[in-house]
């Protein structure tokens, strides 16, 4: 007898965080109440793009907001509508007569020309613009930043992630200064940040979030703007190059939906405190080979996670080979791997489900390594 599919799918873990390649995020009762809700009726879809928008920006006190399927669509459509403005033409055009553009030159800090997943500047650049790096990727000034602007500049351009390189770097208020004097759209990828209102505030004209991350919403994105007028241009790209990028009237319902409930809880409740990733933490420690600690998110997020250091002689197999077999275990464990090359494995404990899934992942690296 034939299975269904998700039968075939492994169990995991997700001690990564809110990654993408993970699913993100798992939502609450009442944003999949809501989601229920969109995806049982009919709406006029350009209605719910407007009013859904106007609802988040009252929500979050800004001026309006654009609904996107992800932040990456966020992005295009941002920097689709900066090029196009309310040009019809250009807007059904748009890839066919960009190399006729000059002012479509968008610069980025050389250090924020990251791959979160995808490489940014190949998001940027479907949208239609030129990417313009400034500064070297582990040294950009604001007189960098200022050295690349023209008349051909459409927007500034910067990434407030863990991704990016955080030292040497120009800081928000010097690119917002250099907006505000040269009268340049300032845009910030702020995805996977957890405060909506804070770059906004201070002076950015669009703020580009997505709904899946520190939302829990479902897959989506959107965009807070300084003004109606960008984001009704904005909201035009979905006749334009964002038709490939439709949200569904079901992920928009529990998009504003997750929007409320961050709102009204301020802000997203874990289910595995800091206390008990300290307890984990306290556990791997008396395990020879492995020496554990909190850390705090390399971006200033008051996220704090689990860093485990393997020591290959003494542990008997290297990061390597224990995050390949947590990832093979069954249910199959996935942490954030990106230091694994110094020996390191980090856990993450916003996704987790509870406080089982600390006690399953010691065991299963204890097993692994056979100290059982």
């Amino acid at each position: 007898m034939k299975t269904n599919f998700k039968d075939r799918l492994k169990k995991v873990i997700n001690a990564s965080g809110r990654m993408t390649k993970l699913g993100v995020s798992t939502q609450s009762e009442y944003v999949k109440i809501m989601m229920r809700y969109g995806a049982s009726n009919y709406f006029d879809i350009d209605q719910l793009y407007k009013e859904s928008g106007a609802e988040i920006a009252n929500l979050l006190d800004t001026e309006d907001a654009v609904v996107t399927s992800s932040a990456s669509s966020g992005i295009v459509f941002t920097i689709a509508s900066l090029i196009c403005r309310d040009d019809d033409n250009l807007l059904e055009n748009l890839i066919l007569n960009k190399e006729k553009i000059s002012k479509r030159e968008v610069i980025i800090p050389k250090g924020h020309n990251i791959n979160y997943g995808a490489p940014i500047h190949t998001i940027i650049e479907s949208a239609g613009g030129k990417v313009i790096d400034a500064g070297s990727s582990n040294k950009v000034m604001k007189r960098d930043v200022e050295g690349y602007i023209t008349e051909n500049t459409v927007a500034l351009f910067y990434v407030k992630s863990h991704h990016a390189v955080q030292k040497n770097m120009v800081s928000i208020e010097e690119m917002v200064d250099l907006s505000e004097e040269y009268k340049i759209p300032l845009v910030i990828d702020a995805a996977a940040e957890e405060d909506f209102t804070k770059y906004y505030k201070m002076g950015a004209n669009f703020v580009v979030y997505s709904g899946a991350k520190a939302l829990s919403g479902p897959s989506s994105g959107f965009v807070l703007c300084d003004n109606k007028e960008n984001a009704n241009n904005m909201r035009k790209q979905y006749y334009g190059i964002g038709r490939s990028m439709k949200i569904g009237k079901e992920n928009i319902f529990g998009l504003v939906a997750a929007v409320e409930e961050y709102v009204k809880n301020d802000g997203y409740k874990s289910k595995v405190t800091k206390e008990d990733l300290e307890d984990l933490t306290e556990k791997f420690n008396t395990i020879s080979g492995l020496s554990a600690k909190i850390i705090q998110d390399e971006a200033g997020r008051q996220i704090y996670r689990c860093k485990l250091h393997v020591d290959k002689d003494k542990f008997g197999m290297d990061a390597f080979e224990l995050n390949k077999k947590l990832n093979n275990s069954n249910p199959a464990i996935y942490c954030r791997e990106h230091e694994l090359n110094l020996g390191n494995l980090s856990f993450d404990p916003r996704p987790l489900s509870s406080t089982d899934d600390l006690k399953i992942i010691y065991n299963t690296v204890v097993e692994i390594g056979g100290h059982k």
